[in-house]
């Protein structure tokens, strides 16, 4: 019985506590739970997915990596055919990846996603090893790619022709109805060809029917991915340390 009066008093305390100070709890709450909600939304983002999973595994040379095995290597990006464009910088690469924004009731709004990748080689110490993207479904694969790109249009500050002529091709134009610059801005992220790049996938030795120039083995390396082991890829520099 006098446990149950001390329940009821410690219950009663506290709803009075909550109705003397709600005006202060109620913000702190809810800055509480925006700040838990940012730091998961960062810890789960693809940058720090990837450099988490770089770190739990050693880099491997192209020649010792076995079949189906999951492994890393860190090389440089070389074409397979003609390379692409990457359409703002004008740069040779292997993927590009460009999403314009344009702001609106202080909202910024994407209105162009803009995603182009291709078949490429990674050549690490000499070797190749042939990276299957092109048909890859977005579920088997994670990419992270740094921004090389940026560039921002508005007010008293207008596009260039080459963004102008971009936008044109996507049916979009800097100019509001009123004939004023929208506030709009603008970042691409490649794969440029020779640039350093991190990749981890599932490991696949394939025959050559094909002839490839500079390359006299009969199998080459494939990475690719599934839904449990993604093809990991990224330029981010945090993510091509070796680890100890």
């Amino acid at each position: 019985m006098h446990l149950l009066k001390e329940k009821a008093k410690f219950m009663e305390s506290i709803a009075s506590y909550l109705k003397d100070h709600g005006n202060i709890l109620i913000p702190i709450i809810m800055f509480s739970v925006i700040g838990l909600i940012a730091i998961v939304a960062f810890y789960f983002s693809d940058k720090k997915i990837i450099i988490r999973a770089f770190k739990k595994s050693r880099k491997k040379s192209i020649n010792s990596v076995k079949n189906n095995e999951y492994v890393k290597i860190i090389g440089k990006a070389k074409h397979v055919g003609d390379s692409l464009i990457a359409p703002l910088s004008g740069r040779p690469c292997v993927y590009y990846h460009v999403i314009v924004e344009a702001k609106a009731n202080k909202n910024w709004k994407n209105i162009i996603n803009d995603e182009k990748l291709q078949d490429f080689f990674i050549e690490s110490n000499s070797e190749l090893a042939l990276i299957k993207i092109n048909d890859l479904e977005n579920k088997m694969r994670r990419f992270y790619m740094v921004k090389d790109y940026k560039k921002s249009s508005g007010f008293n500050n207008d596009t260039t022709e080459k963004l102008e002529s971009y936008l044109r091709l996507h049916n979009k134009k800097s100019i509001g109805f009123l004939g004023f610059n929208k506030t709009m801005r603008y970042t691409e992220s490649i794969i440029a060809l020779n640039e350093p790049i991190g990749l981890k996938g599932l490991a696949q030795w394939k025959s050559i029917n094909t002839p490839i120039d500079g390359y006299s083995y009969s199998k080459i390396l494939t990475l690719t991915g599934t839904k449990k082991q993604k093809l990991l890829l990224t330029d981010e520099p945090k993510a091509l340390r070796e680890w100890l």
